[in-house]
């Protein structure tokens, strides 16, 4: 008997839990009323200016906001200008050679393969006609390793300090085209097998 009465409990707590529910909404619909025309107007009303408000509060806080945040927060891109060291020299980048390789013609018309640097690599991408600061080898005196690209704005400087001439370092006539698209020159008079290919 006594599972029996409990049980029955707990079916009239699941069936009279829905029916409390039911009759607490239908007293609360007949309790509640549509606000009058008056109302509805002060409502709106509180809401747009409530919009505005907070619209102009964004809005100067950005503006305040990004000129201290400009003055906190020195550009990323501001370094100091590195000159030449011992064992240094100033250089254009004239030729791809693939495998972080580059063909560096030095100021003084020198033409050496150089290496990017492993703390350069996809982080500083080096393209034709970049001026770069190179380190020279000593057990090599064809290679060098490229250790800092120069911006537009640094070669202007070193320019105008007399470390880099005037006159820009052309490049190989066939390597690039006005597209920047690399071009090649093939023989006209050979003849290609395309079996042997």
């Amino acid at each position: 008997m006594d599972k029996s009465n409990g049980g029955e409990s707990e079916g009239n707590v699941f069936v009279e839990a829905p029916k409390q529910l039911a009759k607490d909404a239908e007293w609360l619909l007949r309790r509640c009323t549509k606000p009058s025309k008056k109302e509805y107007q002060k409502i709106v009303q509180a809401v747009v200016l409530g919009f505005i408000v907070m619209g102009f509060v964004g809005y100067f806080t950005k503006l305040i906001h990004i000129p201290i945040n400009n003055i906190i927060n020195v550009p990323v891109d501001k370094r100091e200008l590195q000159f030449k060291g011992e064992d240094q020299e100033y250089g254009v980048a004239t030729k791809t050679l693939g495998n972080c390789r580059m063909e560096v013609t030095c100021i003084d018309g020198k033409k050496v393969i150089a290496h990017i640097r492993g703390a350069m690599r996809k982080k500083v991408w080096v393209n034709l006609g970049d001026h770069v600061l190179v380190a020279l080898r000593d057990f090599q005196q064809d290679r060098c390793d490229i250790i800092l690209k120069y911006t537009e704005d640094e070669v202007t400087i070193l320019r105008n300090l007399g470390q880099i001439p005037e006159k820009a370092i052309a490049l190989d006539a066939n390597q690039e085209d006005e597209d920047g698209l690399v071009t090649f020159e093939a023989d006209k008079n050979a003849e290609v097998d395309i079996d042997a290919i």
